[in-house]
């Protein structure tokens, strides 16, 4: 069963996420140049995919669809239960790649990949879209 109070509250902080990113409006990598932008959007988009990390951790212990191994696993589980088609498992799951980056290798993080990050945002979105379908 999904603890949708859970769910609701890792919703919430996804779309809080997502309108702080458009408040900086950055349109190039020219926008991040200043270093307390270049910071702040790091650790809001490091923030948002840890968040869709849990939002679909929470789905796959909701639906009891096993115990994922890594967080790539996640989006698979959720493929294979449908939930996801493999588009969006193979989206989310680059994302985890940058997360991974943000969280590991962030001495190697510039501009560029931080827009890569931000180009994507549709992706999330469309996640929560599914998310939200499957709870009704």
């Amino acid at each position: 069963m999904h603890d949708r109070e859970r769910i609701s509250v890792i919703l919430a902080d996804i779309d809080r996420y997502c309108a702080d990113l458009k408040e900086f409006q950055i349109r190039s990598t020219d926008d991040l140049h200043d270093k307390k932008t270049y910071y702040a959007v790091s650790m809001v988009l490091f923030s948002l995919l840890n968040r869709v990390i849990d939002l679909g951790s929470e789905m796959v212990m909701g639906a009891a669809l096993g115990t994922p191994a890594t967080y790539r696993d996640i989006f698979r589980l959720l493929e294979n239960d449908g939930i996801i088609d493999r588009e969006l498992n193979r989206a989310l799951s680059s994302l985890v790649y940058y997360r991974n980056l943000l969280s590991h290798e962030y001495h190697t993080f510039d501009e560029s990949d931080l827009m890569e990050i931000l180009t994507r945002l549709p992706q999330i979105s469309y996640f929560v879209q599914q998310v939200r379908a499957a709870l009704r």
